[in-house]
């Protein structure tokens, strides 16, 4: 007899909580403290925050059809009850009494970012230009450890090893662009509107990975410049 009490005690706090949740979305009320901790979220953690919920804790009383007349006196973080839920205090004032009470919301919120994919296959030693990867944005608390959402942290970088296209890129797949001594030697890539070619050469000068790069060609007995795209590799536009 008692489990059932107990029971029917706990299905009716859940219907309650429900009801309240349910209405809550269209109550003028409601909106008015909705904005207020969108505001608060965007300027005292991110721009780029979004509120994922919003969840009445006390006060469900002042929410329903009276509550038009009721407006916001004051809005402050209360500390934090999970990952990435704030609890908030909301002081509202009624415009015609001037009688404050006191109001407390859970909001759960999550940050988005922007993240970088692989456009292509790309290979160890490449040095990473704009058209290797592609911004896609994510909720900051669903990415892989690593991530890179800074793009300038990954242009002129290059790979350790090889990455398949449609990858985030992580920080642990980059380092820095190496140099190359004069004198070593490197394939040759040439690309044209429809046709590639490839050749053995020889490095003119010191260069950079990711750099432009003077090379004597084999096949020609010429010199030609291109981007040192690896360790091991220029490859020529003509």
């Amino acid at each position: 007899m008692k489990k059932r009490y107990f029971t029917t005690i706990f299905i009716v706090l859940i219907v309650l909580c429900l009801n309240c949740n349910a209405w809550a979305g269209n109550d003028p009320l409601f909106d008015k403290i909705q904005r207020a901790v969108k505001e608060n979220l965007a300027s005292s953690i991110s721009d780029k925050v979004e509120l994922e919920e919003l969840r009445i804790i006390k006060g469900a009383e002042y929410f329903g059809s009276t509550s038009a007349g009721l407006g916001i006196q004051n809005i402050y973080m209360d500390g934090y009850s999970g990952r990435n839920k704030v609890i908030y205090a909301v002081y509202i004032k009624d415009g015609a009494s001037a009688r404050s009470s006191n109001v407390v919301v859970e909001a759960s919120y999550d940050v988005f970012e922007d993240v970088y994919v692989t456009a292509r296959t790309l290979s160890r030693g490449e040095v990473l230009t704009d058209d290797d990867f592609y911004a896609v944005r994510q909720k900051l608390s669903r990415l892989p450890a690593g991530a890179v959402t800074d793009k300038n942290a990954i242009l002129g970088k290059a790979l350790k090893s090889t990455v398949t296209d449609g990858v985030i890129i992580r920080s642990s797949y980059l380092t820095s662009a190496s140099m190359v001594k004069k004198g070593q030697k490197v394939g040759i890539l040439v690309e044209g509107d429809n046709v590639v070619i490839s050749a053995k050469g020889t490095l003119r000068s010191d260069a950079a990975v990711g750099e432009a790069a003077n090379v004597s060609c084999e096949l020609t007995k010429k010199e030609v410049s291109g981007i040192l795209v690896s360790p091991t590799l220029v490859r020529v536009k003509i």
